[in-house]
């Protein structure tokens, strides 16, 4: 019997100095494939034009090929930046920019990661101007990611598209029937991490109080029981500490648990977290990425 899904088409929005991020974008989108696809029925297909552009000849230019092709089209843009803008179009800054833009103007998830590392020697002084200088810019309209390498980006790429399969494919799934498509638990943990004013008898601030915490939310349709989570490091570095069992004996659908954790210096910038639950009587097990940046 064929497996009815639901697709979702991620564009690998980049300038020409970002090869092996967008390997690695494509990567984390196989990954993510290959651990959900089956249980989900929610298949991402990554778009990259290099790959996959059609030649064209006729009235439009290239970008617009590249738009009527793919970005106009894709429901996920993942933007990545190294410490180039782009060549700019007719339309926009760059073509990379013209991209983020008209996928922002129809109202696809859109993600756009800066680097942090260090800038290459060999860097163009102009065009890590005009980068920042659109940074900037994006920043007054919304909240955009950073990495400080092709691994950050890889667990932050993921927490993202996590979100956007899930959120993305329920809404489609009431729009086109999928038998099974997303039915029962669907566990998603995150880390959330808030700084708080403290002040003495008299009023003033004295210290900030540090709340750090795994929030593992069900965004399915069927509880989880008998939650048991397991926190392991990815790459360099120790998981972080956890406070407490991670387990709880129910978390309903559209219900959420907190776990605190602490951070300390050995602490990986990303790790895997496991979630393991009971779900009419039946074991379920997944692994999912995530970031402690």
């Amino acid at each position: 019997m064929a497996l009815q899904t639901i697709t979702l088409s991620v564009l690998i929005a980049s300038p020409g100095d970002t090869a092996s991020e967008r390997n690695a974008v494509e990567d984390v989108i196989r990954s993510w494939n290959s651990d959900h696809t089956l249980r989900r029925k929610i298949h991402l297909l990554p778009l990259r034009w290099e790959l996959g552009a059609v030649p064209m000849l006729g009235s439009r230019d290239a970008q617009q090929e590249i738009n009527e092709q793919f970005a106009d089209a894709a429901d996920i843009v993942i933007a990545l930046f190294n410490s180039r803008l782009g060549k700019a179009t007719k339309r926009a800054v760059s073509g990379t920019a013209e991209e983020i833009l008209r996928a922002r103007e129809r109202g696809a998830a859109v993600h756009v990661f800066f680097s942090d590392g260090s800038v290459p020697r060999d860097h163009d002084p102009d065009q890590l101007k005009a980068l920042n200088e659109f940074r900037k810019e994006l920043q007054e309209h919304g909240l955009t990611g950073s990495y400080v390498s092709v691994d950050n980006l890889v667990a932050k790429v993921r927490t993202s598209l996590e979100r956007d399969a899930y959120d993305l494919g329920e809404l489609s799934i009431s729009e086109v029937d999928v038998s099974g498509a997303v039915s029962g638990a669907i566990l998603r943990s995150t880390y959330v991490y808030d700084r708080e004013p403290a002040t003495d008898s008299k009023g003033r601030v004295k210290v900030k109080s540090v709340n750090e915490r795994l929030r593992v939310e069900n965004i399915g349709d069927a509880p989880a029981e008998d939650v048991v989570l397991e926190l392991r490091s990815a790459g360099e570095g120790e998981a972080p500490i956890t406070f407490g069992d991670l387990t709880v004996t129910r978390i309903l659908p559209r219900a959420r648990v907190d776990f605190p954790v602490g951070m300390h210096m050995g602490v990986s910038m990303q790790g895997t977290v496991i979630h393991r639950w009971n779900e009419g009587g039946e074991a379920h097990s997944e692994e999912q990425t995530i970031s402690w940046t």
